[in-house]
């Protein structure tokens, strides 16, 4: 068992253990097939899973997790700070999870693909240093789920990156 799949289950939150063992047996199904930054995403580690009611919004609820995660070597450029792709990665990978904490007969269920992912590189991360992501769902429809993602150095207390992050249903192929 990974460092994200052994803290999926045991994230503090108010999210039943359902739903994080929900989220936990989706990257255990889907790790196989993950070869792109698959070490990376398994060193994630969820620190908490919250569902935040209203917000402002009366039948609002918005599905939040906090990851965090140490800069190694396999995810700086030749000047020891994050690559950009990485944090790309991140955010893309991060922003797709909190859906599942969301139960909403509208949520968008089974494989979706991105469409959309605009990122914002705001300030180096540095190797050494440990980075927190707040990825949280921003609205989920019957076809399009909306998502963001914000990247923060703990260790100097910035943010590095942030992003919004749209995925739909694959459309079907056409041969």
């Amino acid at each position: 068992m990974d460092t994200l799949e052994r803290s999926m289950r045991s994230a503090r939150g108010n999210v039943p253990q359902e739903l994080k063992d929900i989220g936990a047996d989706w990257w255990v199904g889907a790790k196989p097939g993950q070869v792109f930054a698959r070490a990376i995403c398994e060193r994630l580690e969820v620190t908490e899973a919250r569902v935040l009611e209203d917000g402002g919004v009366p039948g609002r609820r918005e599905g939040r997790l906090v990851f965090e995660i140490d800069v190694t070597r396999d995810m700086c450029d030749a000047h020891d700070t994050v690559q950009s792709g990485c944090m790309a990665t991140l955010i893309d990978f991060c922003s797709s999870l909190p859906r599942n904490l969301v139960k909403n007969s509208m949520a968008p269920k089974g494989v979706h693909v991105s469409l959309a992912l605009n990122t914002t590189y705001h300030a180096p991360a540095v190797l050494g240093h440990r980075l927190s992501i707040i990825a949280s769902t921003v609205a989920l429809g019957a076809r399009v789920m909306t998502s963001r993602a914000e990247i923060y150095d703990m260790t100097s207390g910035i943010i590095v990156a942030s992003g919004v992050h749209v995925k739909v249903p694959p459309s079907k192929p056409r041969l």
